[in-house]
């Protein structure tokens, strides 16, 4: 069966095919892992999540509206704005001395946003809404619509079945 070159049938290297082997076990191992992860609820949940925009310029928010749907993919999703706040938006400054001093930017607004959808892919390991997986602590949500967009990090998520 091996020859003295170490060849199996005189043909494959033994090591190049037990190589190949775990290769391949990799990749079934990884595909049966990703097939057990895509479970989703078939009845539509509905997810509200709280975000923040950060240190937006004044006058964008005046381009969002409650009742405004969201855009992901070149597309109008299900996704909508239920509720707006803006508040001037915070810079931490750190003293001399080492210690931290809370300000707020006269020139920049930091946006609240309650976000409001329905989704069908809410599984054990994640929920994706508008297009996005959402988990709280995101600082790189993406919030689209029409007329703005901006980089937003989500506070909370909740999900009612």
């Amino acid at each position: 069966m091996l020859d003295e070159k170490g060849r199996l049938f005189g043909r494959v290297n033994v090591i190049d095919l037990a190589v190949v082997l775990v290769i391949v076990l990799l990749a079934a191992a990884y595909l049966y892992r990703e097939k057990g992860s895509t479970s989703v609820t078939a009845a539509p949940s509905t997810v509200r999540l709280k975000v923040v925009c950060y240190n937006a310029y004044p006058g964008v928010a005046d381009s969002l509206h409650v009742g405004d749907q969201l855009v992901a993919g070149g597309a109008l999703v299900p996704v909508y704005i239920k509720d707006i706040r803006v508040r001037p938006a915070n810079n931490a400054t750190v003293r001399a001395d080492g210690t931290m001093l809370l300000t707020t930017n006269p020139f920049r607004q930091d946006i609240d946003l309650v976000l409001e959808g329905k989704s069908t892919a809410v599984g054990p390991a994640e929920i994706t809404l508008g297009g996005q997986k959402v988990r709280a602590g995101i600082e790189d949500y993406v919030l689209k619509t029409r007329l703005v967009e901006l980089k937003a990090a989500i506070v909370a998520v909740e999900v009612e079945p």
